[in-house]
Order: structure tokens, then sequence, then C-alpha cells
């Protein structure tokens, strides 16, 4: 069988048995998946999975910004 995707390369037996149209060139550009832990609580939290795409347009708001304690920010920020 031919792959899919590209039509150039043949698609190995052990992989169409296994259910995959795509050759092994093809099937290894695909774009990672990534994830982030969202806390809405303080005891519990949830992955969110993001596609390559999508993770390039969010990835900014997932950057620590300052101390990881608030104490230390609010040693900073002192109003003195």
């Amino acid at each position: 069988m031919i792959c899919k995707k590209c039509g150039i390369y043949p698609v190995t037996d052990a992989r169409f048995e296994a259910g995959y149209n795509t050759c092994m060139p093809c099937a290894q550009k695909v774009k990672p998946v990534r994830g982030t832990m969202i806390y809405t609580q303080k005891t519990n939290g949830f992955i969110e999975i993001h596609d390559a795409d999508s993770w390039n347009d969010k990835r900014k708001y997932y950057v620590a910004n300052g101390a990881r304690s608030a104490v230390k920010n609010f040693s900073k920020n002192t109003c003195a």
C-alpha cells in the first residue's frame, strides 16, 4: 500500500495491520502536542492540551513572571 499523505513511500505491512495509512517519514513529521496544568481551585487541576499552532498563540500566557512565592512578591513591593 502507498502512503495516503505523500503518495511516494510504501506503508509497511506491520504498520498497515496496526491501522496506520502513512509511511514512517510522514509519521515522523507530526508536530508535537503540548499540555499545561491549569489550576481552577487550590487542590484540583486539569491538563489543557494544545496542538503546535495553538501553543504558539498561547505560549506568552504560560511564562512564569516574577518570584514564585507570595512572600517574596510582597517583600519586593513594599509600600514604605
